[in-house]
C-alpha cells in the first residue's frame, strides 16, 4: 500500500512541473513584449537585453524538460522586464534636456 502511494505522489509531482512553468513563461513573455512597446530598446537597453536571454534560456530549459529551472529564468526575465519597462516609461516622462 505504501509503495503504491509513494508512487502516485511521485507520478503527481512529476507531472507538477510543466504546471508551474508554462504560465511562468507566458508571465515573462508578456513582460517583455510591454518592455519593448514601452520603448525599453532605447531607454533600457541593458535590462532589455537580459529578460529577453533569460527567457530564451528558460524556453531552453523547459525544452529539455528542466522545468523548475525554466520557472527560475522566466522569473528572472519577468522581473527584468518589469524593471526595463518602470525605466522606459521614467525615461518618457522627463522632460527633454533633462540629464
Amino acid at each position: 500500500m505504501r509503495l503504491v502511494l509513494a508512487l502516485f505522489a511521485f507520478a503527481a509531482a512529476a507531472g507538477c512541473g510543466p504546471i508551474k512553468s508554462v504560465p511562468a513563461l507566458i508571465e515573462a513573455d508578456v513582460e517583455v513584449q510591454a518592455a519593448r512597446s514601452a520603448g525599453a530598446g532605447k531607454a533600457a537597453v541593458y535590462e532589455l537585453t537580459s529578460a529577453e536571454e533569460y527567457l530564451r534560456k528558460a524556453r531552453e530549459e523547459a525544452s529539455y524538460a528542466q522545468y523548475q529551472a525554466a520557472t527560475d529564468f522566466a522569473e528572472k526575465a519577468r522581473d527584468l522586464a518589469k524593471k526595463a519597462r518602470e525605466r522606459a516609461i521614467a525615461a518618457s516622462n522627463r522632460p527633454t534636456g533633462a540629464p
